[in-house]
């Protein structure tokens, strides 16, 4: 990775922190600058205006996001169900560790922009179904194993299981408290 490409990095992640506790709307070119301790001038080196850093951001964190999901639903020397389980209860410590104060970076860009940004509304759409299409993958692969017996659709369950999961989140977010969270936990088990 080269100098070049280490700084805009440096500044993405700084920003996105930022805006994971602010919002887009909260969240200034001036924040973000201050919060990569560069000068507001290098912000526009590297980026054309704030909807390209915020396409940037989303991005990068789908991208991590994925990665992370690949790692989990990916290993085929764990059951289905468990890696789909381990999944959840893998996303659930990380709201609990942040004080459930974050939220999904992805859906509350969603919430915020969708709106009013077609193109961000257009990868969000994009980076979601590949979040969704892993869970189908795993959710198949269940099914081919004959661990999930029921006539379920793989690809609507998976689209299932990440909105309710979304919205488990949300009210985590807004209720400061792992409740939600176990509840969607005990229904994951319920449905599959």
């Amino acid at each position: 990775m080269s100098k070049r490409d280490r700084k805009k990095e440096e500044i993405l992640i700084a920003g996105i922190e930022v805006m994971k506790l602010k919002g887009y709307n909260g969240t200034s070119v001036k924040d973000i600058v201050d919060a990569a301790a560069v000068p507001k001038g290098s912000f526009y080196n590297y980026f054309e205006s704030k909807e390209a850093f915020v396409l940037a951001a989303v991005e990068f964190t789908a991208n991590a996001g994925r990665e992370r999901a690949e790692s989990i639903l990916g290993n085929p020397r764990i059951p289905p169900l468990t890696r789909l389980q381990a999944y959840f209860e893998d996303s659930v410590a990380s709201a609990c560790r942040n004080g459930f104060r974050e939220g999904c970076f992805l859906g509350n860009m969603c919430q915020e922009m969708a709106d009013t940004s077609d193109t961000l509304r257009q990868v969000l759409n994009r980076k979601l179904k590949q979040l969704t299409g892993l869970l189908a993958q795993t959710i198949r692969e269940a099914q081919e194993q004959g661990a999930i017996t029921r006539p379920l659709d793989p690809d609507q369950t998976g689209e299932f299981l990440f909105n309710a999961w979304e919205g488990a989140i949300m009210r985590a977010k807004a209720s400061k408290c792992r409740e939600p969270l176990d509840a969607f936990l005990s229904m994951l088990q319920v449905i599959l």
